[in-house]
């Protein structure tokens, strides 16, 4: 009997390290997005992390002209390689690209920035027409193309319904949504979460003040009303393997108080589900 008791135990906690090992938990840049690049950075070493999800946009820093973008040089794109390489941190994903950024002209210039920089995943939210347009580049590049979802009327993807369809028949094209947007559009998380089955490969993980209203505030985890714990859970269940972008649009100018204690409920939740 002690014997097989052993077993079990033994068996929970390799299947705990296992799903540490896969779930690779990051920062979505956006979160310093009042800092440069490298600012930002410094920062992430800070929180103790080593994975990142970069957006266009972003203000490089001191030395570098323009932008996180296809626009660097490759001998920017270089020196940056090495700094992200000494400083022990990898892009894990870049976006969130949607009608804001591409282009008909430049589409393919982030996906080959994408290449340059290797970062396996693209986060965007393609215009309808252009699905297939990226589904094509995401092959020739070897960048997975991550449906993202931001608030609805502004958004092709507010619904779950909607990813889902935008990835039919298109093998490069994943699931990547917001939990927090999901709320904010009036989706219960954990059922968005059920349709998405065996097709996520990452998550924007944030919380709101208010269900159904797309002008609700972010809030600290666990305070508000995307369900968290409950996601995590339901991630657990499914066996989830992929990337949980941590994203804070609360507090911008001074939100590193606020990291730390949405990184401790985080461990907290994924303590409770033995997982940590």
């Amino acid at each position: 009997m002690r014997k097989q008791f052993l077993i079990i135990y033994f068996l929970s906690i390799a299947f705990s390290l296992k799903a540490q090992q896969e779930w690779k938990l990051c920062v979505q840049m956006w979160t310093f997005h009042k800092s440069s690049f490298l600012e930002a950075l410094d920062k992430i070493k800070q929180l103790d992390f080593q994975y990142i999800e970069a957006y266009p946009g972003q203000k490089v820093g001191e030395g570098f002209n323009g932008p996180f973008s296809y626009n660097l040089s490759q001998t920017e794109r270089k020196k940056l390689r090495r700094l992200l390489k000494e400083k022990g941190i990898k892009i894990l994903a870049y976006g969130v690209v949607d009608k804001g950024y591409y282009t008909k002209n430049d589409l393919e210039k982030y996906f080959a920035f994408c290449r340059d920089m290797q970062i396996p995943l693209m986060t965007a939210e393609p215009e309808w027409e252009d699905l297939d347009w990226f589904n094509e580049l995401s092959e020739k590049y070897k960048v997975k193309v991550g449906i993202h979802c931001h608030p609805k009327p502004s958004s092709h993807y507010w619904h779950p319904d909607s990813i889902l369809k935008a990835m039919q028949n298109r093998k490069n094209i994943v699931a990547w949504p917001d939990v927090a947007h999901w709320a904010r559009n009036g989706v219960n998380t954990v059922e968005g979460l059920e349709k998405m089955e065996g097709k996520l490969w990452g998550m924007h993980f944030k919380d709101i003040v208010r269900f159904d209203d797309v002008k609700a505030n972010d809030t600290l985890f666990g305070k508000g009303v995307a369900n968290l714990p409950a996601v995590l859970k339901e991630l657990k269940r499914q066996n989830f393997k992929g990337v949980i972008s941590l994203e804070y649009e609360a507090n911008e100018d001074n939100n590193m108080d606020d990291m730390w204690k949405n990184i401790e409920f985080y461990k907290s939740e994924m303590r409770k589900l033995e997982l940590l």
